[in-house]
């Protein structure tokens, strides 16, 4: 009785895994393979220069197939910079987009000021223009990325299968 009980334990585990595997797999290809899907990106808002618009810890949905030349004054990108040494992405608004030396500068500004800020922007540093964003889902993302927070996920995914394997039984 004892073996049969932990023979379906083992089938159980099993079958999670290969669930998880298959879903996470799937949703891989469908994000790098798929060209109407892997055109936007998701970045987490880490800091707050553009609160209230969009907070610390909201999810931004960005669509990167656009060129300096269709912003405008107003729009929200995210772009690269280089900050304390570091490639960071930025997410703010354009000041002003004018074109210069046969290139294309963008300045950007935060939220809460009129004054662009201290770095010039060429079209490759453009990463995607505002789309829409997720409040406080990038703060489950960032802990679900995190080692412990893979093993919380993946656990509770464990948990609900199980309980709902119990369930279904009945």
């Amino acid at each position: 009785m004892k073996k049969k009980r932990v023979r379906v334990i083992v089938k159980e585990t099993m079958h999670i895994i290969a669930v998880v595997f298959c879903v996470y797999l799937l949703a891989v290809l469908l994000f790098e393979q798929v060209s109407f899907l892997n055109r936007y990106q998701h970045y987490t808002v880490v800091s707050g220069s553009m609160s209230p618009t969009i907070e610390v810890g909201d999810l931004v949905l960005m669509d990167e197939r656009i060129h300096a030349l269709q912003l405008e004054e107003g729009d929200i990108i995210a772009f690269d910079v280089e900050l304390n040494d570091q490639q960071i992405v930025v997410i703010h608004y354009v000041h002003s987009v004018t074109f210069e030396n046969g290139e294309f500068v963008v300045l950007t500004r935060p939220e809460h000021s009129e004054e662009a800020d201290s770095w010039t922007l060429s079209n490759d540093n453009i990463r995607g223009i505002y789309l829409t964003h997720i409040p406080n889902v990038g703060r489950f993302l960032m802990f679900a990325q995190s080692p412990i927070g893979r093993m919380v996920v993946l656990g509770d995914i464990a948990v609900l299968y199980i309980i709902y394997r119990m369930f279904k039984k009945d």
